[in-house]
């Protein structure tokens, strides 16, 4: 029979230290992920990047970075400038949740370093807009096309996708490309607006370029199923496929957002466009 029992027992500070040892250990082994949100309860919302205060809507993932470029936006002015992933991943801005609507705009000035097409990803979705309830999501969807060196923009209903040239994927005729000279569209601001409605089930692209080539309605598509209504936004800059490799010249840079429930239009004075908008979707 056991009389005598010796319990040996550390004492409270080396367990603590131990504990929160642990815990460091698994904060170091988790991914560097930052995911951001930023809720609004009227239309329109508009953010212009004049002040580095939008930590809200910066959402990174798997080797992306940004940084705020205080003087680098379109009028000299602020924008947020992302470095993208170097694996599958996010790196936008997002979420944004807002009043439920049926139909849904967002507009954007997007600028892609010299080196962001060179990297040959694949393909992206710029912006993603969601309904409750429903699985497709309209989206752009920005392909690279392999036999020419570039990329160009579509409007999707979820991953099924419509280009100017080519239904599902590039053909090789869209006349909007990044990264082809002489009308490269690198390091030059273009302006995106993406608008779908839930009740028509009308997805619509527009772009504007600052020389007027580009001006108005770019590429529409319907949804396979219209209905609900829309109330967040996933991302707006890139969900992309696969990773590329960093440098100072590989990045695509946000300026002048506005998400709205009707047509927006490029900003006053955005160039030769700005003189003559292309005329608003009677759609409402």
């Amino acid at each position: 029979m056991l009389t005598n029992i010796t319990v040996y027992r550390l004492p409270d500070l080396h367990i603590k230290y131990a504990a929160f040892s642990l815990l460091a250990l698994f904060i170091l082994l988790l991914p560097i992920t930052s995911f951001a949100e930023r809720v609004f309860s009227s239309f329109p919302m508009h953010e212009d990047f004049n002040a580095n205060d939008y930590n809200d809507i910066v959402w990174m993932t798997n080797g992306a970075r940004h940084e705020w470029a205080a003087h680098a936006g379109w009028n000299g002015g602020g924008a947020a400038k992302i470095f993208p992933v170097t694996s599958e991943g996010y790196n936008a801005l997002g979420q944004f949740h807002f009043p439920e609507t049926e139909q849904l705009n967002a507009r954007f000035l997007i600028r892609h370093g010299s080196a962001f097409n060179s990297n040959r990803l694949t393909y992206s979705k710029v912006i993603v807009m969601n309904r409750a309830g429903y699985r497709e999501r309209p989206m752009i969807g920005g392909r690279y096309y392999e036999a020419g060196g570039w990329r160009t923009y579509g409007a999707c209903d979820n991953t099924v996708c419509k280009y100017e040239g080519g239904d599902y994927w590039p053909d090789g005729t869209d006349s909007f490309r990044i990264g082809d000279p002489p009308n490269a569209r690198e390091e030059e601001w273009i302006c995106i607006e993406f608008a779908a409605n839930s009740r028509t089930g009308l997805i619509q692209l527009y772009i504007t370029t600052q020389d007027g080539v580009h001006s108005g309605l770019y590429v529409d598509k319907t949804m396979e199923h219209p209905g609900g209504t829309f109330s967040w936004i996933d991302v707006i800059g890139g969900y992309f496929n696969s990773g590329s490799t960093p440098g100072p010249n590989n990045y695509f840079m946000i300026d002048e957002l506005v998400i709205d429930n009707k047509y927006i239009g490029p900003p006053e004075g955005f160039g030769v466009a700005a003189m003559s908008p292309p005329n608003p979707p009677t759609l409402q």
